[in-house]
């Protein structure tokens, strides 16, 4: 008789971005993951990036329980470049525009025999000028015209 033991909870989110998230036209979007794991060596295969085009989420950058990072041969034209990893697993989108509306992806990927994958997901808003009453804002730092 054989008995199989999963284990499950090793590989865990321990911060996640909003959901949804938002960034300013033209500037960085930094989607703030975080992990916690028991023992990378032997739990954690890697860390997985994607981002969501149509109906499916096509993996763009990998890194690996040492720290490589790979860029996937799938990964999107537009976000060649653009995109890099910062801190232990927060996803940096550099110059975002309103083509950037989308979802995007984060897997903690869990080595055979460690548990199960973790995946988060978060919707990015891209936002510009917008009309609210009384004056324009057209960022963080609002330049308000009167009318």
């Amino acid at each position: 008789m054989c008995f199989f033991v999963i284990i499950e909870g090793v590989i865990k989110f321990t911060s996640i971005p909003h959901n949804p998230s938002y960034a300013r036209n033209g500037t960085d979007a930094k989607l703030v993951w975080d992990y916690s794991v028991d023992n990378p060596q032997t739990e954690l295969e890697g860390v997985i990036y994607g981002v969501k085009k149509g109906s499916n989420f096509i993996n763009m950058l990998g890194q690996q329980n040492d720290g490589t990072v790979t860029t996937f041969s799938s990964i999107p034209n537009e976000y060649k470049g653009r995109v890099r990893i910062e801190g232990r697993a927060s996803l940096v989108i550099e110059k975002v525009t309103f083509q950037d509306n989308t979802s995007f992806m984060c897997t903690l990927v869990a080595k055979p025999g460690a548990g199960r994958d973790q995946t988060s997901k978060v919707r990015l808003i891209v936002t510009g000028m917008y009309y609210s009453g009384t004056c324009f804002n057209y960022s963080q730092d609002p330049l308000i015209i009167k009318k």
